[in-house]
């Protein structure tokens, strides 16, 4: 086989897998999962509000993330 195969082929699969361990766990059952429930309900709360400027909603967004940080997540990693 082409070397080049079975690196494309790692690299591949290591892509596709490895987003799905580095999530971040936000099932009700555990207290990281109800901290990031509470980030995300309070996020949806300021920005629906029909008075949230824009600015407001920006800050909201800024607001949550650093909540996930809290709790011990990566904004980036939270499955909304």
């Amino acid at each position: 086989m082409n070397i080049r195969a079975v690196v494309t082929a790692a690299a591949l699969f290591a892509g596709m897998v490895g987003p799905s361990f580095a999530a971040c766990d936000v099932k009700d059952e555990d207290k990281q999962g109800v901290c990031v429930d509470k980030c995300y309900f309070e996020y949806l709360s300021v920005k629906n509000r029909f008075a949230t400027s824009p600015d407001g909603v920006e800050k909201a967004k800024a607001d949550r993330d650093a909540c996930y940080k809290k709790c011990g997540c990566e904004p980036a990693t939270v499955k909304e």
